[in-house]
């Protein structure tokens, strides 16, 4: 066993360079802006009285749609150019369409923006994982995506108190209803600050070059297909039930229990703070138990809390569910995207995170319509009974796919260090 695999979690934490620092505030100030647009922004889309439940959840899988159509290419390419100069421009792009979205509620240009929002977050969303992987060291990496999604949960909780509560300070300090649009908006123009301030940290961060050129775009990088699409599998399959009920929180508690958005962000905010502490202790888990067994142990777990909120008669019961699915449910999946980057080639794993971005965006938009007309149609508490059936296959497909992966990764890198002590001069044994 390796010096480092001995360090204890504070000790491994100390590991991060700059890189690493880095990217964990551009994870928490996006995280602030996210925080609070998840509070407001379907009450904003609600709140002119014209767009209507489904019609939100139609307008949701617009960009998971455009995500989901452009994903595989975006892996493709991210694979042939600075990973960093993507993030850049597909966060430019984001940007300019977020504010379009906040200072308009007219349907084209909602609609036109969801596409381009879900175009060039397809690239953002591929280029990140294998970018941070490449900076990062293998006895860092479960350290600095568990700690760094912790740390953005922390941020996610302020901007979910942020947006509970500025409707209300618009609200008294320019004579505007609480609850409207022009207080909504007011809100989410907030969350521009912080986007801008995460772009020019990115532009911080080293430079990367691409091993391939651009001219040679095909699948030849790719060498671990049956290893993708088993992880697919498993991420499409939770996907389809997460995008059923995750984007509807905020309004099942509103019709269902009729929580006011200063309720909804105390909610959010209890959840994320929560989550936080979840995401902290996953690395520490899985250092114990093992990735895989991290995964299927604390979503097993969630499957009881799902439940619980799909047969809630109260808003207490209801939210000690959404609380306890939301940590265990999530809090793994840090160490389950480690397991996936350490299972393939540097070459190779932005186009496999764009393998699995399509399906998993293509499930989600076709969840988002049925979870809005679930919504729509006054059936609260139905999508959770299906969402955990659901969430049951993908548990069991993960341990059946995934039970030996840790151990076959653990021998190629024995093999990989005993090739590297090796002298050149050394003569094979046979």
């Amino acid at each position: 066993m390796s010096e480092t695999l001995k360090l204890g979690y504070v000790d491994k934490l100390r590991l991060f360079k700059r890189d690493a620092r880095l990217y964990i505030l551009i994870m928490s100030t996006s995280a602030f802006a996210n925080g609070i647009n998840s509070v407001i922004f379907n009450l904003y889309l609600e709140g002119d009285g014209i767009h209507s439940a489904d019609f939100i959840g139609f307008f949701l899988s617009i960009s998971m749609f455009a995500t989901a159509g452009i994903s595989f290419i975006a892996g493709l390419v991210t694979d042939r150019q600075s990973r960093k100069r993507i993030i850049l421009v597909a966060n430019a792009i984001s940007f300019l369409c977020v504010a379009i979205q906040y200072l308009t509620l007219d349907s084209l240009a909602l609609i036109s923006s969801a596409v381009l929002i879900g175009i060039s977050g397809a690239f953002s969303q591929v280029a990140w994982s294998p970018y941070i992987t490449d900076l990062s060291t293998d006895d860092e990496r479960a350290h600095l995506f568990g700690f760094s999604q912790g740390v953005a949960l922390l941020a996610l909780f302020a901007g979910n108190l942020f947006g509970g509560f500025l409707p209300g300070v618009f609200s008294s300090l320019f004579g505007l209803l609480a609850e409207s649009v022009p207080t909504y908006r007011l809100t989410l123009l907030v969350t521009l600050i912080p986007s801008a301030i995460s772009m020019i940290l990115i532009l911080l961060m080293s430079n990367d070059t691409p091993t391939y050129s651009i001219h040679q775009l095909g699948l030849k990088n790719v060498t671990n297909w049956s290893f993708i699409g088993k992880y697919a599998t498993t991420v499409t399959t939770v996907g389809m039930g997460a995008g059923v009920i995750v984007m509807f929180f905020n309004l099942f508690f509103k019709y269902q229990f009729s929580a006011s958005s200063e309720m909804i962000g105390i909610i959010f905010g209890i959840n994320t703070i929560v989550l936080s502490t979840g995401n902290f202790i996953a690395p520490a888990l899985s250092d114990r138990i093992g990735k895989v067994k991290t995964v299927v142990f604390t979503e097993a777990l969630s499957i009881p809390f799902l439940l619980m909120i799909g047969l809630a008669e109260s808003l207490p019961i209801a939210v000690t569910g959404y609380v306890a699915r939301s940590v265990l449910m999530n809090m793994a999946g840090p160490v389950s995207n480690a397991l996936f980057m350490e299972g393939l080639t540097k070459e190779e794993r932005a186009t496999a995170v764009g393998v699995v971005r399509t399906g998993d965006s293509l499930v989600r938009g076709i969840a988002a319509n049925i979870g809005g007309w679930f919504l729509a149609m006054g059936m609260y508490q139905t999508p959770y009974f299906v969402v955990a059936g659901l969430y049951v296959l993908a548990i069991i497909m993960f341990y059946l796919f995934f039970r030996t992966k840790e151990r076959e990764l653990e021998l190629r890198k024995s093999i990989e260090l005993v090739k590297k002590k090796k002298p050149d001069h050394a003569p094979d044994i046979t």
